[in-house]
């Protein structure tokens, strides 16, 4: 029998993103933040104050603390795999921001360290666990509108001055694949429990040389389609929409969405009723991604079921494969 223990977290870079999974943690019983490191020692003070954070480390200190039982890596793209491979060969469990890694070859050897070392390890797709993308799955599943045949998703913004560099520079690993475009396509394959057999992409690129624009056409082996459009330099309506066999889900703002519409029909283009589904997510959606590597730590797993580690790296070489359609490559590949 597990019995549950409190889990102390460190995290990695002290980004944006690391104070809303610090807010996340302290809102989450059974797990502390125990530790924060950065590059610069008065960013990882001014953190460790701001969160009432007991150790402000470099990255070697906080993955040689004992204390520390999982890492939060939350640097850019281009410094993931280094930081969770790191923290894994010093016994760390470990929690990687989206995306996973650059490239499928550096997912798979994190994959491979973490089986080996019987280590926790997990991509941060923070939305697949909110209550509200539950709830829709189950929706499908139920055949609520039949057999799902096409999944369409826009997902676009502008994005501000605090990101800008991060999503725009491809030494960072920036684009709109790596940093929005996942959030798409993770959606569409859980969904549908599966990952895409056909691949078609085409990208237009930014000013600094990474994919501003894209849209990416999959089938499934189930048959179903799916079109995707992403941008980081684009005001898009950011909303999935599922066709099936006898209806179609509209789920607006469908990174954080509480609301979505279900269109029923009898496989005519008459509308019988339409039902509105809502179902609340708590404000910070952080505190369900942190419940689930507790819940999956405590009980001795090694990885999510929601979110298992095949499919991670089964995303990272569907992207890798849509980049080298558009001869695209890092330039620290």
């Amino acid at each position: 029998m597990n019995t549950q223990k409190d889990l102390r977290w460190g995290i990695i870079g002290l980004g944006n993103i690391a104070h809303k999974m610090a807010d996340a943690l302290s809102l989450t019983p059974g797990n502390q933040l125990y530790a924060v490191a950065s590059k610069t020692p008065s960013k990882a003070d001014a953190f460790a104050d701001k969160y009432s954070v007991e150790h402000a480390f470099s990255y070697q200190e906080i993955v040689n603390c004992k204390e520390v039982d999982i890492i939060y890596v939350a640097t850019t793209h281009n410094f993931h795999f280094e930081n969770a491979k790191l923290a894994l060969e010093h016994g760390k469990h470990v929690l990687i921001e989206k995306a996973f890694t650059v490239n499928a070859k550096e997912a798979r050897e994190l994959v491979r360290i973490a089986r080996e070392k019987k280590l926790f390890l997990m991509e941060a797709i923070w939305t697949r666990f909110l209550p509200s993308f539950k709830l829709l799955k189950e929706k499908i599943i139920q055949h609520e509108i039949g057999d799902l045949k096409q999944i369409t998703i826009s997902f676009g913004k502008f994005v501000g001055p605090d990101y800008e560099r991060r999503l725009k520079d491809p030494a960072l690993a920036g684009g709109a694949t790596l940093d929005l475009g996942i959030y798409a396509i993770s959606f569409a394959c859980y969904m549908l429990g599966e990952l895409p057999s056909d691949i078609k992409s085409m990208t237009n690129f930014g000013d600094m040389g990474a994919d501003e624009l894209s849209n990416y056409m999959f089938r499934f082996p189930s048959g179903c389609l799916a079109n995707i459009m992403t941008s980081y330099n684009l005001n898009m309506i950011n909303e999935a929409v599922m066709y099936g066999t006898t209806g179609y889900i509209v789920f607006p703002q469908f990174t954080v969405g509480e609301d979505f519409e279900i269109h029923k029909h009898e496989g005519t283009n008459e509308i019988k009723n339409v039902d509105n589904v809502s179902e609340k997510n708590h404000a910070n959606g952080f505190v369900y991604q942190v419940e689930e590597v507790s819940r999956c730590i405590n009980a001795g797993k090694l990885e999510s079921d929601i979110i298992p580690l095949d499919e991670t790296v089964g995303i990272m070489e569907v992207m890798d494969k849509m980049r080298e359609e558009w001869g695209f490559k890092y330039p620290f590949e």
